[in-house]
């Protein structure tokens, strides 16, 4: 649970979420999978996690560059998870 700023990471959590047994299986989630963990971030709000937090999640899953404040890389990474498969 994420009860309190930093107690899981970001990416941990979407792990958890996703039923991943590895952080790097989370980058081989199928189109559907990612669909639905951008439904999971809309949860979180940008506040819940540091910038670097939230760009890090953005460079490993998408491969985007940072992005310049917390809410526009949950933006970035959100809308990369829901419309477009990176690694197939």
């Amino acid at each position: 649970q994420m009860t309190q700023k930093g107690t899981v990471g970001l990416l941990e959590y979407l792990a958890q979420k996703s039923g991943c047994t590895y952080l790097s299986d989370l980058r081989y989630l199928s189109g559907r999978e990612r669909f639905c963990l951008s439904w999971e971030m809309a949860s979180i709000p940008a506040e819940a996690f540091s910038l670097s937090v939230w760009n890090d999640a953005l460079e490993y899953l998408t491969g985007l560059p940072p992005e310049p404040c917390a809410s526009d890389a949950r933006e970035s990474l959100m809308q990369a998870l829901s419309e477009k498969t990176m690694f197939y």
